[in-house]
């Protein structure tokens, strides 16, 4: 492209320079008239001048289209030196990083032989929490056997305070049974004394008015302590009996 542009150049140089050139020699001939001036161009060098006016423009306009196109390839060839920078930059990273490869490798050993370590651990704490569980659970069970127990003992404890209390209960209202006969044998051979005294004395009587003694009516026997039936009188009598 540049040789071209100079090739141009060049030729619109020669060309201005021959144009020149020709101007001046017509110049010089112009006082000479011969018998040729009707057939001679006087408008040639213009025409000349203005087709190299033009070669000139066009060849203006291509070096400006040709600085604009420089300047693209100039952000372009910045834009790839900057991508081969962040490259470069990555190749170098990607080095460094290979060149760390067997550190990470002994690292990630260390850590393999860390986590069979800490696995073990895991097993044996594993192993010690099963045992904390069973032993748990006998301790629970032996709680559990020694609140039943206790439950037991204080229920046992109840029934034989409440067998205890059944008992005196019995034998009290036993016992003021047993009084209250006795006291209703003491009242009834009363009345039968009171009685039999006033059979005597009828009998005194009348044996006195007759001279003779009558027949005594048969005697009942009394109750045994089975037969004999309590009732509210009974106590009442006791109750009276015990305040005397």
């Amino acid at each position: 492209m540049f040789g071209s542009l100079r090739n141009k150049f060049q030729t619109v140089q020669d060309g201005i320079s021959a144009g020149i050139k020709g101007l001046t020699a017509s110049d010089n001939s112009k006082p000479k008239k011969t018998a040729n001036d009707r057939n001679v161009n006087y408008d040639a060098g213009a025409d000349l001048l203005f087709h190299y006016q033009t070669e000139w423009n066009e060849l203006h306009d291509l070096t400006e289209q040709n600085a604009g196109n420089a300047e693209v390839i100039d952000s372009l060839v910045a834009s790839i030196h900057e991508k081969l920078e962040q490259e470069w930059n990555s190749v170098a990273r990607l080095n460094n990083a290979l060149a760390s490869v067997p550190k990470i490798n002994n690292d990630i050993q260390n850590l393999m032989d860390q986590i069979g370590s800490l696995q073990e651990l895991f097993e044996e704490v594993e192993g010690a929490i099963f045992e904390m569980e069973d032993l748990k659970e006998t301790l629970d069970l032996q709680s559990s056997q020694l609140d039943h127990r206790f439950q037991l003992a204080l229920y046992k404890e109840k029934k034989l305070s409440e067998l205890d209390s059944v008992r005196a209960k019995l034998a009290n209202d036993h016992s003021n049974r047993v009084l209250l006969h006795e006291l209703k044998q003491q009242k009834i051979l009363k009345e039968r004394q009171e009685t039999f005294g006033e059979v005597f004395k009828q009998e005194m009587q009348e044996y006195k008015t007759t001279g003779s003694v009558p027949k005594l009516a048969s005697v009942q026997h009394g109750q045994s302590l089975d037969e004999v039936e309590l009732d509210n009188t009974d106590f009442a009598d006791l109750d009276e009996f015990l305040k005397n």
